[in-house]
């Protein structure tokens, strides 16, 4: 049976988050990366984060996913745009570096699909005194308990966490937030979508693009995504 991260490998969606990849952009115009920058790309998908920092500013950039499919388009990407990102098939709850490698590690839709305190245990090691992690994930405001396990079937989330929840969460995995927001879909749908590559071709794969565009309108005042920028 078709997952919701096969479909968005399948169907070749770049950036799956609301706000889509301008929101990326935006947030990395605030950081100060160039070409010393040592930056990580967990859950990297198609590669389109990584490359563009690559190209952008220059940095020594490093990305990982798990799914194969994924990692097959991403190592498509790097090829055909002539940038040297290195990239691992490997788990976030598993990271194969050492301690203290990474000035700046980047987080896009990939907290929910993981052991959340493995994962973070691992960002926090891999990353050197002072780093930085960004995250842009899905959080929510007010869903009833049905309505959480109805959304996180069908994405196949390990959870889905308020804003309060998420701020905990870090604070006790060792991140200090020095910025954090949350927006609802509704709110966000003036920034940006995933770009479609291309269309559903077989009855599954529409199925699941119905059924997502269902959720997220059903939803869309109270499912959305938060943007924290912590340090160690």
């Amino acid at each position: 049976m078709m997952t919701y991260l096969d479909w968005l490998a399948d169907m070749g969606i770049d950036g799956a988050h609301p706000g889509g990849f301008e929101l990326t952009k935006q947030i990395l115009r605030k950081l100060n990366i160039d070409r010393s920058t040592a930056v990580l790309d967990v859950g990297c998908g198609t590669g389109q984060t990584a490359a563009y920092i690559a190209r952008q500013y220059g940095a020594d950039v490093t990305a990982i996913d798990l799914h194969p499919k994924m990692i097959a388009k991403a190592k498509q990407r790097f090829g055909a745009m002539a940038v040297p990102v290195r990239l691992h098939q490997a788990s976030v709850e598993s990271l194969p570096f050492p301690a203290g490698t990474f000035d700046l590690v980047l987080s896009e839709s990939v907290l929910a699909f993981v052991s959340l305190p493995a994962a973070l245990d691992e960002i926090c090691r891999v990353l050197k005194k002072g780093g930085t992690f960004i995250g842009i994930e899905a959080c929510h405001k007010r869903l009833t308990a049905a309505e959480q396990q109805r959304i996180t079937a069908f994405y196949g989330f390990k959870r889905l966490m308020t804003p309060g929840e998420w701020k905990k969460t870090l604070e006790q995995n060792g991140f200090r937030c020095r910025h954090f927001f949350y927006k609802t879909a509704a709110e966000a749908a003036g920034e940006g979508a995933p770009a479609v590559i291309v269309f559903p071709t077989t009855p599954e794969m529409a199925s699941m693009w119905q059924k997502h565009q269902q959720l997220t309108a059903q939803f869309a005042d109270r499912l959305g995504y938060c943007v924290f920028w912590c340090e160690t």
